[in-house]
């Protein structure tokens, strides 16, 4: 996903909250739950200090009760990223790791220090029409 993309920051901050909560489970289709059990092993590897490891079950994609992927709006506490594919959370879990989060400065993006609000962000890649919601992106 190129920076441009209205769902960039909200990609970024599915990914923040995915290396930074603990008890984390990951659902991904049964054919890259291989390739998940290599994200979490890259996280093993970055930050040693994590013991708590994300578990990966098959399944949609989404991290349970933290980031939701699909094309479904779910409850504001759940970061959705509508439409985003397996490669572009693991690239950027990857990118976040490289920079060195979730120990880095100024790694976690504009104004890390802000409180997400996920209506507002939402609010930039859902439009109204007939008084339904649409995805625009």
């Amino acid at each position: 996903m190129d920076i441009t993309d209205v769902r960039w920051p909200s990609l970024r901050e599915s990914a923040r909250r995915f290396l930074s909560a603990t008890n984390t489970v990951l659902f991904v289709p049964i054919e890259i739950v291989t390739e998940a059990h290599r994200l979490v092993q890259i996280i093993a590897d970055n930050v040693p200090s994590k013991l708590d490891l994300p578990l990966v079950r098959a399944g949609d994609f989404s991290v349970e009760g933290l980031a939701s992927f699909g094309k479904i709006e779910p409850k504001l506490d759940i970061c959705w990223v509508p439409g985003c594919n397996w490669n572009d959370f693991f690239t950027t879990v990857v990118q976040l790791l490289d920079a060195g989060y979730p120990g880095c400065i100024g790694c976690g993006g504009v104004n890390p220090d802000e409180e997400w609000n996920e209506a507002a962000r939402r609010s930039h890649f859902l439009v109204l029409k007939n008084d339904k919601k649409t995805l625009r992106y």
